[in-house]
């Protein structure tokens, strides 16, 4: 289970087979507070709870 605390900006998640990545933290709503854009910029809008038992942090590789 991930903590909404340990969601970190630009970072890549995985929410039902997409992979995100986290934008911001909406101050404006209540029932979806976290934002999330997918690969061709698209915003998903997710709840706390769906963050939390959804939501898994993807790895990535960089070459150095």
């Amino acid at each position: 289970m991930l903590s909404t605390t340990t969601l970190v900006r630009n970072h890549l998640y995985e929410f039902r087979g997409q992979q995100l990545r986290y934008s911001h933290r909406s101050n404006c709503r209540v029932n979806a507070p976290f934002i999330f854009n997918d690969s061709k910029g698209r915003r998903k809008e997710l709840s706390q709870n769906q963050v939390q038992r959804e939501v898994f942090e993807l790895v990535e590789f960089c070459e150095n």
